[in-house]
C-alpha cells in the first residue's frame, strides 16, 4: 500500500490525508479536492476545507452561523395581562373547533328540517342535545391539550355584587344599543318596502304553547348563554386578545358573534351586544357577568317576542 504522494491510498480503499500520509481521510476540501483527515478538516460554513485554503477564506465567509432560535417574549409582569398570555391555544384551533360544532349541528339541522314538520321546535331540541355538547367537548379538549384549566377560560365567579351588577347593567346596555339599531333598521325598511319586516321565527314562537315553550325558553335563557359564552368569550376572546389590543379585540369578538347568528335583520344588533359581551369579559376576567347579561337579554328578547311579535 502506497504511504506517500498525493493521492496515496489507505487502509479499506480509502485516501490519506494529504498533510498525514499515514491517516485516513475523512473528509475532501471542496476547494482544491484534497484529501483531509479529522485534525486538518476545516469545517466552515457547513463545507470542508483544508488548512491552506481555509486561510484564504475571507473572515466573513458567505455562509454565516444559523440564527439563533427565536426566543418567546416573556410572560407579562401585570396580573391583568398575565390573564390573557396563559390562554395560549391559536386562532386556527378555535377556527377548526368551530367548523366542527357548526357543520354537525347544521348537518342535524338539515336532517330534521327535510324529515319533521315542526323544524323549529327541534331544532332547538338539537341545540341542546348536539350543539351544546359539542361546544362543551371542543372547549374541554383544546384547555386540556395547552395544559389549561377553567382560571384561563374564565369560569370563575368573583366578586357575588360586582359580578351581578355587571350583568344586568350589560343586559340594560345590550337591550338598548340592539334595540336601538333594530328601529333604525325597522324604519328605513319601512321608508322602502311601506311596512315593517317580519321575523319568521317570533311568529313561530307565538305558535309554541306547554313543554314546546317550555323547552325554548329553557334553551334560549339558559344553555345559549353558558355555551355560547363559553366559546365567544372563554375560547375565542383570549385567543384574540393574546393577539390585539383590548378594543380591537372587543369589536372583533363582537363582529364575529354578531356575523356568526346568520340573522340578517339583527345582525347589527347582534354585533352590537357581542361587543357588550365581550367588553363584560374583559373589564370583570370572569365568564359570570357575560353569562348573566346574555340571559337576560335572551329572557327580554324572548317576551318581546312572544308578546310584541318584535
Amino acid at each position: 500500500m502506497p504511504a506517500d504522494g498525493d493521492g496515496a491510498v489507505g487502509g479499506g480503499g480509502l485516501p490519506c490525508c494529504r498533510w498525514h500520509k499515514t491517516r485516513k481521510a475523512t473528509a475532501m476540501c471542496v476547494s482544491c479536492a484534497s484529501p483531509v483527515c479529522v485534525e486538518c478538516d476545516r469545517f466552515t460554513g457547513y463545507r470542508h476545507y483544508c488548512p491552506e485554503c481555509a486561510a484564504r477564506l475571507p473572515a466573513a465567509y458567505p455562509y454565516p452561523p444559523p440564527p439563533p432560535p427565536p426566543v418567546p417574549p416573556p410572560e407579562p409582569a401585570g396580573e391583568r395581562e398575565r390573564r390573557w398570555w396563559r390562554a395560549d391555544w391559536s386562532l386556527l384551533e378555535v377556527f377548526v373547533a368551530w367548523l366542527v360544532i357548526f357543520g354537525l349541528y347544521n348537518v342535524v339541522g338539515v336532517i330534521l328540517y327535510v324529515f319533521t314538520e315542526d323544524s323549529l321546535f327541534y331544532n332547538y331540541l338539537a341545540y341542546a342535545l348536539v350543539f351544546c355538547p359539542l361546544i362543551a367537548v371542543c372547549v374541554w379538549f383544546i384547555a386540556r391539550r395547552h395544559g389549561r384549566g377553567r382560571k384561563e377560560l374564565g369560569l370563575r365567579w368573583g366578586s357575588m355584587p360586582r359580578t351581578m351588577g355587571f350583568g344586568a347593567l350589560g343586559a340594560v346596555a345590550g337591550l338598548c344599543v340592539s334595540y336601538g339599531a333594530f328601529f333604525i333598521i325597522y324604519l328605513i325598511f319601512y321608508l322602502i318596502a311601506g311596512r315593517g319586516p317580519v321575523s319568521a321565527e317570533s311568529e313561530q314562537l307565538q305558535d309554541l304553547s306547554g313543554g314546546y315553550l317550555a323547552l325554548v325558553i329553557v334553551v334560549v335563557v339558559v344553555l345559549a348563554p353558558l355555551f355560547e359564552e363559553l366559546f365567544f368569550r372563554g375560547l375565542f376572546y383570549p385567543a384574540l386578545r393574546r393577539r390585539l389590543a383590548p378594543a380591537s379585540a372587543v369589536v372583533l369578538n363582537g363582529v364575529i358573534f354578531g356575523i356568526i347568528h346568520f340573522q340578517p335583520l339583527f345582525i347589527i344588533s347582534l354585533i352590537l351586544v357581542g361587543v357588550v359581551l365581550a367588553y363584560l369579559y374583559e373589564k370583570t376576567d370572569s365568564l359570570g357577568a357575560p353569562i348573566i347579561a346574555h340571559a337576560l337579554y335572551n329572557l327580554a328578547v324572548t317576551m318581546i317576542s312572544l308578546f310584541a311579535g318584535w
